[in-house]
């Protein structure tokens, strides 16, 4: 059965009694910045941390030393550390390159050399999240489904599928958004996140990653996945949503109504 987990964003850095509520009924807290909010850090709840970088770029090892990250990981008891799969340039500008793109060859070294650092502070299990395609020169190689199996394969990553950037990924390359997320390796689902991003009806238009709320289409992409047991038990899932606690708490509600039915 999937775990309804819970982000733990800027919505929770002075929680109301509602978002105290919906932190305490989570399976799992969904940790995205340091330091925690000092409430937090007091509870004995299991943490997942996300950190929003990817290991080719230039500053992921300063980043990662100016954040805390060496010494949170070595003493919070997170069960899972994650970042991102990409972007597959050293420097970026949001969608744009600011240096070459790498190849493959390349991103596995520069991968390996941030594992290899990781390692020294951290020895849990590692996971990397799917992004979004746009066709920028960004994105080469990192969206592409058998490039992701044999990256994981090679560092035995799990994988953080979000959903929405399978699907602008998925129309910005012509596919069916079901279609990309069964091509790519769902037995090493490691933590699931689902959000609506905006899908035009035109195909010649960009799909792009909002962070909204989930509604109808994006509950069916997931329980298409679920019916099918494909992921691994005890999937955590987290609603990517920051805009306002009483959306939190309605879709929050959603995500737990489901997960009880498998």
């Amino acid at each position: 059965m999937p775990e309804a987990g819970l982000v733990i964003s800027h919505l929770f850095q002075n929680p109301s009694p509602r978002l105290l509520r919906l932190a305490e009924k989570a399976a799992v807290w969904g940790v995205r910045r340091l330091p925690e909010p000092d409430w937090l850090a007091a509870k004995p709840k299991r943490r997942i941390f996300h950190w929003g970088l990817g290991p080719v770029l230039a500053d992921f090892q300063k980043s990662f030393l100016s954040e805390g990250l060496d010494r949170y990981l070595a003493e919070s008891g997170v069960e899972l550390f994650s970042f991102d799969l990409g972007p597959s340039a050293r420097r970026h500008l949001s969608i744009l390159p600011l240096s070459p793109p790498l190849g493959q060859a390349a991103i596995f070294r520069q991968t390996a050399k941030a594992v290899a650092f990781i390692r020294k502070f951290y020895q849990g299990p590692l996971a990397v999240e799917n992004y979004n395609y746009y066709p920028t020169g960004l994105y080469e190689h990192i969206t592409e489904p058998d490039f992701i199996k044999s990256y994981l394969d090679e560092f035995g990553f799990g994988l953080v599928l979000d959903l929405a950037h399978g699907a602008v990924t998925a129309h910005n390359t012509g596919m069916r958004p079901l279609d990309y997320f069964e091509s790519l390796p769902l037995s090493k689902v490691a933590e699931l996140h689902i959000s609506r991003p905006f899908l035009p009806a035109a195909r010649r238009l960009p799909a792009v990653d909002t962070h909204l709320g989930p509604g109808p289409r994006e509950w069916e992409w997931l329980k298409a996945l679920l019916v099918k047991q494909i992921m691994p038990e005890n999937t955590p899932v987290f609603i990517e949503f920051y805009k306002n606690p009483a959306g939190l708490s309605r879709h929050q509600a959603q995500l737990t109504d489901l997960v009880q039915t498998f």
